[in-house]
């Protein structure tokens, strides 16, 4: 009994730490969501609860509800009726008060655009990432898993020096190949489309090529000669029995893509000039200038584009883990 009241104390201190140590880090999503539901006016405010101040104006004994429009140097305030009209009071003549009122219009402002093909159509944006992130997602896992299985799998002069020349190509930065790879893209006249953005993707990556050596490097090599006495030729045994078995590390490949084609910010930036061809992480950056910034619907589309992502991570948390596991663990 006393060893299983110290197992359970110890699980609840681990939650214990755990739940304290993931409020800080769940702080920003916090503020980000109750400022997508704020109305520009009270952005500026340390304030959790999405809330909406509203002036009354007292004539004849009735409370009316205005809008305040201006605030002059006099003391006047200038204020619009719910007629339409506008007039101007004295500010002793108005009093406010603060009510919970989620704006849930900014959401419906980004999903429906005013007009169709306008500049800020995110629902086409939408498309365009999940197109690209679709096809970037399909060619590094091709990619990276033909050439993880062929230095797991096949027999070549130099191949452990390939291998280490491979790896060692994670150590060049980006930006030094950034220049030369938009001469090449500019000269294959590719600017302004998306092959600049998926492309490279089905060149493979050393890392994800990497992972998938470790894990064919893991699985027997008699279920090869079992196949070969079948009569699989070796591109038979890789894409029907070692793919299918490497799911974890297809998973950890797939949603690692998925994030880095989603967030991408800076290749749609170089390659996409037209505005109908922008991805989401482009489309945020529409709602922010030098001298303006629209915070609530900023606040409201990414956390719109946080959505896909959470539920990518939440439904393949057990696969992703269970990939870099065993990948980082055998060979």
């Amino acid at each position: 009994m006393r060893r299983l009241l110290r197992r359970n104390g110890r699980a609840w201190l681990l939650y214990l730490t755990l739940t304290i140590g993931a409020v800080p880090i769940m702080i920003p999503f916090f503020w980000m969501l109750a400022t997508s539901l704020k109305t520009r006016e009270l952005v500026g405010e340390m304030t959790w609860i999405p809330e909406r101040e509203r002036a009354y104006l007292m004539r004849d004994g009735r409370r009316q509800e205005v809008m305040v429009l201006l605030t002059g140097k006099d003391g006047r305030i200038k204020i619009r009726y719910p007629d339409g009209s506008t007039g101007t009071v004295e500010k002793t003549e108005l009093t406010t008060e603060r009510v919970i009122e989620p704006q849930w219009s900014n959401y419906t402002r980004i999903l429906r655009p005013e007009q169709k093909g306008s500049d800020d159509d995110f629902p086409r944006f939408l498309l365009n990432t999940l197109l690209i992130v679709a096809l970037t997602v399909i060619g590094q896992v091709l990619t990276s898993s033909l050439v993880g299985w062929g230095f797991a799998r096949l027999r070549f002069a130099g191949k452990n020096a390939l291998f280490m020349i491979m790896l060692a190509t994670m150590m060049i930065p980006g930006q030094i190949s950034m220049i030369p790879t938009f001469m090449i893209f500019k000269w294959l006249g590719w600017i302004d489309t998306f092959l600049p953005l998926i492309v490279p993707a089905w060149f493979g990556s050393a890392f994800f090529a990497f992972l998938y050596r470790q894990f064919f490097m893991g699985i027997p090599l008699e279920m090869d000669e079992a196949a070969k006495v079948d009569g699989c030729n070796p591109l038979r045994i890789f894409w029907e029995i070692l793919l299918p078995m490497s799911k974890p590390v297809t998973v950890t490949v797939a949603v690692y893509t998925t994030l880095g084609a989603w967030n991408e910010f800076l290749g749609p930036l170089i390659y996409i000039n037209s505005d109908h061809k922008r991805t989401l992480s482009l489309a945020l950056a529409k709602f922010q200038s030098a001298y303006y910034a629209d915070v609530p619907m900023l606040m409201a589309a990414a956390t719109l584009m946080l959505i896909p992502v959470l539920i990518l991570y939440f439904i393949s948390q057990r696969a992703l883990i269970q990939g870099m596991v065993v990948s980082g663990v055998k060979g």
